[in-house]
C-alpha cells in the first residue's frame, strides 16, 4: 500500500496566547511560535515586538526549515475566492484542461505527468507566474510577457468565469507577503543591520520570477468514495487506474527558490517534512517525518535552497513529501518566491564570519568564492531553475541541488552553468531541447 494521509487527523500545535491581527479570535490558543518535537512553529506576523519576531523566524528557518504564519494579512475572502476557482478550474474536462499543456517550450501551464526525483506525482496542476512584462494587464501571449518560464496559460474566461483575476490577485498578495517575510529573514542572519543585503531584496521586490503553482491530488483509491450528482475525480491522464506501490503525492524534495507560501486544506494532512536530516535518502521511516497540522486561517511557510545559499547553510532547505490518500481530495497552492533569472546567489557577507569559519574548512580557490569563509560558490538562479524544471518535464538522469554548488564540490554544474550563462537568453522562453546537450552532460 503507498503511504497515505490521516484525513480525519486534525490535532494541531499546542495552545497559548496568539498575539495582534483580525485573525487572532479565529486563532486564538496559538502561540506566537509555539512548536514541539512533532510539530512545526506558529509565528504570529502580527506580533509588534520585532526582534522576538526575528529570534522566532530565525529559529524555525534554522531547524525545521517550515513554520505555519497566522495573521499574515491576505483576506480571508480571498483565500476562499481563490479555493473556489482552483477546484472548479480542475473540475473541467481533461480534454479543456490538456489544451493549456505546458511542453518542453513553455514551463508554464497545465500537466498531470510531473517528475519529482525522477517519479511521477500523483497529481496535476497548473503553473501561473509573473508576467515577463511584469504587467498583468496585458494579454498573456504578448510578446512582451515572454520569459524564461514562458507565456501564462489560462483557460478562457466563458470557461472559468473570474478565475484569472481571483488568481492574479492571490498570486500578487502573495508576493507581497514574500517581500516582507524576506526581509525579516534577512533581518534574522544580519542582526538588524541589513545594509549589504538591502540592494538584493530590491532587486528580489522589482525582479522576482515567481510562480504560482495549483496542485489537484485525486483520492487514490476512489473505489468507495462518494460523488456528488455529475462529479468526475479523474479528469486527468492517471488517476482512474491502480497506484503503484508505495506511490506518493509528491515524492521527497525541497523548493529550489528563496521561501514558499503554501495554502493547504484544513482537513486533508498529507504534508510531511523531514526531521533535521542531512541526506536524501531517510526512506519511510515513520520516526523521520512528521506531518504538518494546517492551523485555521494560517498560510505554512518553508525556506528554499536560494535562502539555504544566501544564509551560508545557517537556514535549512527541509526535504518534505505529500502523501497519497485512499478517499479523499486535496488541494493545495504554493507560491514559490523567486529570484531574477540572471541573479548570482552566494552567501551574505553577515552569514560569513569567523563563527562559520571555524565550522568549514579553508578554500584555497579564491577565485570561484566571493571570500574564503563562504561556503557555497555563486549560483545563477536562471540556471538552477532551467535545470530543476527539465528534470520535473523529463527524465535527463541529471539532477542539481544545493550540494553541487558548495565549497570544495567537484562538481560540473559551475562549468554547466558558465556555458549557459554565455548562450541563454532570459528574455525568451527555455526551450529543454535546445539547451539539453548542456544540461545533460555528465556531472
Amino acid at each position: 500500500m503507498p503511504p497515505q494521509s490521516n484525513a480525519n487527523d486534525s490535532s494541531t500545535a499546542n495552545s497559548g496566547d496568539a498575539i495582534g491581527g483580525n485573525q487572532r479570535e479565529s486563532n486564538q490558543g496559538h502561540n506566537g511560535s509555539t512548536a514541539n518535537n512533532n510539530e512545526i512553529p506558529i509565528i504570529d506576523l502580527a506580533n509588534p515586538d520585532i526582534s522576538l519576531l526575528v529570534a522566532q523566524l530565525y529559529q524555525a528557518c534554522s531547524t525545521w526549515g517550515f513554520f505555519q504564519l497566522i495573521n499574515h494579512g491576505i483576506s480571508a475572502d480571498l483565500i476562499a475566492s481563490f479555493r473556489n476557482a482552483m477546484s472548479d478550474f480542475f473540475a473541467l474536462p481533461y480534454d479543456t484542461k490538456v489544451e493549456l499543456k505546458r511542453n518542453a517550450q513553455n514551463a508554464r501551464g497545465y500537466f498531470d505527468d510531473e517528475l519529482t526525483k525522477r517519479k511521477r506525482d500523483w497529481k496535476e496542476a497548473l503553473d501561473v507566474g509573473v508576467p515577463g512584462s511584469r504587467d498583468w494587464g496585458l494579454s498573456d501571449l504578448d510578446e512582451n510577457n515572454a520569459c524564461l518560464d514562458g507565456y501564462n496559460k489560462f483557460p478562457p474566461a466563458d470557461v472559468c468565469p473570474n478565475f484569472r483575476d481571483v488568481v492574479v490577485e492571490y498570486s500578487q498578495s502573495c508576493a507581497e507577503l514574500s517581500n516582507r517575510l524576506a526581509l525579516l529573514m534577512t533581518l534574522a542572519l544580519s542582526g538588524g543591520n541589513n545594509n549589504d543585503e538591502e540592494p538584493f531584496l530590491e532587486r528580489m521586490k522589482e525582479e522576482h520570477t515567481s510562480y504560482l503553482r495549483m496542485n489537484y491530488y485525486p483520492p487514490s483509491d476512489a473505489s468507495d468514495v462518494k460523488l456528488n450528482k455529475a462529479e468526475n475525480l479523474h479528469n486527468n491522464s492517471f488517476s482512474s487506474g491502480q497506484p503503484n506501490a508505495g506511490q506518493l503525492g509528491i515524492s521527497p524534495h525541497r523548493d529550489a527558490g528563496f521561501l514558499t507560501i503554501l495554502l493547504q486544506d484544513d482537513d486533508c494532512h498529507s504534508l510531511q517534512v523531514a526531521r533535521f536530516e542531512d541526506d536524501d535518502h531517510i526512506g519511510d521511516d515513520g520516526d523521520r517525518w512528521v506531518t504538518v497540522h494546517p492551523v485555521p486561517n494560517s498560510l505554512t511557510i518553508n525556506t528554499g535552497d536560494m535562502a539555504m545559499i544566501c544564509s551560508n547553510g545557517r537556514f535549512r532547505a527541509p526535504l518534505h513529501r505529500v502523501l497519497t490518500d485512499p478517499a479523499k481530495k486535496r488541494y493545495s497552492a504554493p507560491f514559490f518566491y523567486n529570484p531574477g533569472y540572471n541573479e548570482l546567489i552566494y552567501p551574505f557577507s553577515c552569514c560569513c564570519n569567523q563563527e562559520d569559519n571555524r565550522k568549514t574548512k579553508r578554500h584555497e580557490n579564491e577565485n570561484t568564492t566571493k571570500n574564503s569563509l563562504q561556503k557555497y560558490n555563486p549560483c545563477l538562479w536562471g540556471y538552477f531553475r532551467a535545470l530543476r524544471f527539465a528534470g520535473d518535464l523529463t527524465d535527463l538522469g541529471v539532477g542539481i541541488q544545493t550540494s553541487h554548488f558548495k565549497v570544495g564540490s567537484e562538481s560540473s554544474h559551475l562549468l554547466k552553468q558558465e556555458r549557459f550563462m554565455k548562450v541563454i537568453d532570459f528574455e525568451g522562453p527555455f526551450n529543454v531541447e535546445k539547451y539539453a546537450h548542456i544540461l545533460k552532460s555528465k556531472d
